[in-house]
């Protein structure tokens, strides 16, 4: 009986510690699903903020852009407008005063504090304006630095998200929002040029800037973007207005200094504004696409968080997934976080081409490490393949203030090689002079060896399908051998015939006719057999319509002889 007693103590014991395992981790998982469940409360508030904070920023830009044309035009133009555009920006204003008393994240209610100190400064600006004692530029910087630190707040709210694919969302939606922005800055500059007739090759380096810069957040949006947000964008971000803008922004950029555009600074500010308000219904679009995906994370969260509650004896095995599941979400993650780090193969130099800065994917591309590479020049990569004359133009892209994009091949450490395609732009400081040059590559060394094998492959197929035409016409010149050998030998017995009567002088000209018609007819059918072979194998044939029986007969009349 005791051992019996004992032995049901020794089996009780490790069931008692997994059943009061299975309760504490049902109790852990229940305590981790609240927590989600209220950290994505606490996100999907902060989303709510950031398209509020889209829709003021929205309203700020268009304010930039009439003052920008209001203070170019010395206050000829979009008086009314501008009017009109303050008090919108004003209600925009009031409802972020209101959610910055909502904000419990220290964090995010800090830099909206800061955002919202300069926007009470708007009223002083707005004075100078109306006085014209303010320039375009500095106009300009102002509202520009005010939505910067608007669309600070949205940085620091993807940094509360956990999530990795909404984490990917809100990453999408920050790059748009500065594609936006920089729009609403080349919407505003844009205008100042038109609106003085004229402009300074400062404005122009300001231009052509702002057209990179959103040409670089584009691309990394669309990266960053869902299928549905990808396409939804496409979709949307064309249309006349769109054209008609391209060929006003080309205008601009290629106009000599001091010309007239011969563009209606209204008409440059109503076509822009098309597009920007595409944009925002992008942005709209993008925001509630985060707020879906927000929901149903809340909607799974709640879920789980029933069933952990009414399933407190849970299997070992459950255990042990759900623990897998949590490193691989761990995981993915921190490979979001290091994502631009790790991926994107970048690197800044001196206008010498001396390195200072580089990414991680640099490194791991090139074999060099950081310290090695610092500090070196940036030829230390350069391939001996590369012409000296794609390097020559390069340079002399980038040092024109122009941005230079090309296929490169490098070199390795290790001697191997790369490819990549690459897009330098030059950095420039507050005077407009360029003081650095920013690259971007993708690597596309893969796709470089897949058009070699491609050409290599085509060729081989070039002279396969040679061999087999070599093939094909000595099978047709057999065929026209065999067609021609009965004719010829007709024609011949008959010319014979004609010739023995003609020599005993026996001229019958019944016979003769008779016997020349029917050399005619087989010169005819010899002539047709060449024009059925001719027809046969010729490449650019006209469609025609025709009937089965014609087809068959016509493939008859070819292999007749040889099927004889």
């Amino acid at each position: 009986m005791i051992k019996n007693i004992n032995v049901k103590i020794k089996l009780l014991l490790p069931i008692s510690i997994i059943i009061l395992t299975l309760l504490l981790l049902s109790t852990s998982f229940i305590t981790q699903q609240y927590t989600k469940s209220k950290s994505l409360k606490e996100l999907e508030n902060g989303i709510l903020l950031a398209i509020e904070i889209s829709k003021a920023i929205h309203s700020t830009q268009k304010e930039r852009g009439l003052t920008s044309g209001y203070i170019s035009s010395l206050g000829q133009n979009f008086e009314n407008s501008l009017k009109t555009q303050r008090k919108i920006t004003d209600q925009r204003a009031k409802k972020l005063k209101i959610f910055l008393e909502t904000v419990k994240n220290r964090q995010i209610k800090k830099t909206l504090t800061k955002a919202l100190l300069d926007l009470r400064k708007i009223n002083a600006i707005r004075k100078k304006v109306d006085l014209l004692s303010i320039s375009t530029l500095s106009s300009l910087k102002f509202y520009s630095d005010m939505d910067e630190k608007f669309l600070n707040v949205i940085v620091e709210i993807s940094k509360i998200s956990k999530l990795p694919i909404i984490t990917q969302n809100i990453i999408a939606y920050s790059n748009f929002l500065q594609a936006e922005e920089n729009a609403g800055i080349e919407r505003a500059v844009g205008t100042a040029i038109i609106s003085q007739k004229n402009f300074t090759g400062n404005l122009r380096v300001e231009f052509t800037n702002l057209i990179a810069i959103q040409n670089l957040y584009t691309k990394n949006f669309l990266k960053y973007a869902s299928d549905d947000g990808y396409s939804f964008y496409t979709k949307n971000i064309q249309g006349r207005e769109i054209t008609n803008l391209k060929v006003m922004r080309e205008v601009i950029l290629y106009a000599k200094i001091n010309q007239d555009f011969g563009i209606d600074p209204e008409y440059w500010f109503k076509n822009s504004t098309i597009r920007i308000d595409k944009l925002k219904l992008i942005d709209d679009y993008l925001a509630n696409e985060i707020m879906s995906n927000i929901d149903r994370e809340i909607q799974h969260t709640y879920k789980w968080f029933g069933i952990y509650s009414l399933l407190n004896f849970i299997s070992i095995i459950m255990f042990l997934t759900m623990v897998t599941l949590a490193t691989k979400l761990i995981k993915s993650e921190k490979r979001l976080k290091d994502l631009t780090e790790r991926y994107i193969i970048s690197s800044t130099t001196d206008l010498k081409g001396t390195i200072k800065d580089i990414s991680e994917a640099f490194c791991d591309i090139s074999g060099y490490t950081r310290d090695e590479l610092i500090g070196k020049p940036h030829n230390i990569i350069r391939h001996p393949d590369m012409p000296k004359s794609v390097f020559k133009n390069l340079w002399g892209t980038i040092q024109s203030g122009k941005n230079w994009q090309g296929r490169v091949k490098n070199l390795k450490k290790d001697g191997s090689y790369y490819w990549v395609y690459a897009n330098i732009e030059p950095l420039f400081d507050k005077k407009g002079d360029i003081e650095a040059y920013a690259a971007v590559r993708i690597d596309i060394t893969d796709s470089v060896y897949l058009e070699e094998e491609l050409e290599r492959s085509y060729k081989k197929d070039q002279t396969m399908l040679h061999q087999s035409k070599l093939a094909q016409m000595g099978e047709m010149i057999s065929m026209i051998a065999h067609q021609w050998r009965q004719p010829l030998t007709a024609i011949s017995s008959t010319s014979g015939n004609l010739s023995a009567k003609m020599m005993l002088n026996n001229y019958d000209q019944e016979y003769f006719s008779q016997k020349l018609e029917k050399i005619d007819e087989l010169s005819q059918h010899l002539s047709g057999t060449i024009d059925d072979f001719r027809n046969f194998y010729k490449e650019d044939k006209e469609k025609v319509e025709t009937k089965l029986s014609t087809m068959v007969e016509g493939a008859l009349s070819i292999v007749a002889t040889s099927i004889k």
